[in-house]
């Protein structure tokens, strides 16, 4: 039988279609769209200084697991004593924490540390920078890593005011090397994983460049493509420099990388300028943003007035020019302002196939937010703020916590240090990634 339908009943069928278009466009106009959720948990707090973080699976159970570091004692700047200790801390599986000792009572200052089989049985180990006495040391994973405290090895004694470290296999041996970044020697050093036999003496040093005032980033990958892995450093570069100056040689401050010349990495290692005009690069990442198949770069510019004013400090990402890329061109992308910014990394927050940005702002700025990606990166990138007045919010790491395939976001806050007159959080937190609701 024919169905009938009356130009009144159409008309209303109409009406209907329009108004739930009409809804759905208000909805999305004021923003009651689906979105990206986070709840915040605290791993640990009540530090006497909290800076580092590191995530892997360190038990062997599946699940990640998280590393961090304190330092208690006197003040470092009036050089009283200090004593460092590394934890890690123990997944359920489902984001709940348990704290284990690595090592505890070093003399010094550890700060930023990273994770790799140093020695190549199978297990994570850590190694840590002793920012304040110039050492490098790591400590290796056992059967029973909560058991504790794991054996401790020297990799230098000769990185002066050793700050940064990453671990990479530099000279194409199997064996991961240690690079690193001196605070306040400007040094940009890396290190020979020995292998078996020399693990109880220091590691042999090679100094790739010692013009880098107050380097801060080091980063491995291989950016030009030719299967070495090179190395991303940034430095700050000096204090109450007019912001006007965009002469290096006045300011100094850069994004470099050093192109690794292969065949045992022995030979000089040539740097290459991604940016030597915007000033305070802190810490950033290594990541293809734009998804082309090379590597760019996402960092933070800020962290303090006497750097540039707060009002320049922002988050950025350079693109690596080409299809794929090699490292020789580079072209600057503002992803937000972010005043005091201190640390971007990268990841698919939001599951929609492009990568976003988590960025923390230090002392002042003292919060963690996230830029959303438009879908390309060159275009306007959405500022969220994850967590505001959390005090001298250092670094951030991305993970997916509690197994749902989610990217988790975790990060660290310290004491603020003398440059303030209030408190840091000194902290661990880690904000649950929800999903869009």
């Amino acid at each position: 039988m024919r169905k009938y339908h009356s130009p009144l009943a159409a008309g209303f069928i109409l009406s209907l279609f329009l108004l739930g278009a009409l809804l759905a466009g208000e909805k999305e106009k004021t923003g009651t769209a689906p979105v990206l959720r986070f709840s915040e948990q605290l791993i640990a707090g009540k530090y006497s200084y909290a800076y580092g973080v590191a995530a892997a699976d360190l038990d062997g159970d599946g699940d990640i697991d998280l590393t961090s570091q304190d330092v208690v004692g006197g003040s470092a700047a009036r050089g009283e004593p200090t004593l460092s200790s590394l934890f890690w801390f123990e997944n359920d599986g489902r984001g709940n924490f348990r704290r284990h000792v690595i090592h505890q009572g070093e003399p010094g200052w550890f700060e930023r540390h990273v994770i790799s089989d140093i020695n190549g049985d199978g297990r994570p180990d850590v190694a840590v920078v002793n920012n304040r006495d110039g050492h490098i040391v790591w400590f290796a994973n056992n059967n029973r890593p909560a058991a504790g405290p794991w054996k401790r090895y020297v990799i230098t004694t000769k990185c002066p005011r050793a700050y940064d470290v990453v671990l990479a296999d530099l000279d194409g041996d199997g064996l991961p090397d240690a690079a690193a970044a001196g605070y306040a020697s400007g040094l940009i050093t890396w290190f020979r994983n020995p292998g078996k036999k020399g693990w109880d003496r220091e590691w042999s040093r090679h100094v790739i460049d010692d013009r880098m005032p107050e380097a801060r980033t080091i980063r491995a990958g291989d950016i030009n493509g030719d299967g070495n892995v090179d190395l991303l450093a940034a430095a700050v570069g000096a204090e109450n420099v007019p912001p006007g100056v965009t002469n290096v040689k006045q300011h100094g401050s850069q994004v470099v990388w050093y192109e690794n010349p292969g065949k045992g990495a022995s030979g000089p290692w040539k740097k290459h300028v991604i940016d030597n005009t915007t000033r305070a690069p802190i810490h950033g990442q290594l990541v293809d943003l734009d998804g082309d198949g090379d590597l760019d770069v996402v960092m933070a510019h800020g962290m303090r007035d006497e750097l540039v004013p707060a009002d320049r400090h922002e988050v950025v990402w350079y693109e690596n020019v080409g299809k794929p890329g090699r490292g020789l061109q580079w072209k600057q992308h503002k992803i937000g302002a972010l005043p005091y910014a201190f640390e971007a990394v990268a990841a698919d927050l939001d599951g929609d196939g492009d990568l976003d940005v988590v960025a923390t702002a230090w002392s002042k700025g003292d919060r963690v937010v996230w830029f959303e990606n438009p879908g390309d990166p060159h275009g306007k990138w959405k500022m969220h703020l994850l967590k505001k007045d959390w005090k001298a919010a250092n670094q951030v790491i991305i993970a997916d916590l509690n197994g749902d395939k989610r990217p988790d976001i975790i990060a660290t806050s310290d004491n603020g240090s003398r440059r303030i007159d209030y408190k840091g959080a000194n902290e661990l937190r880690w904000w649950k990634n929800e999903g869009k609701r």
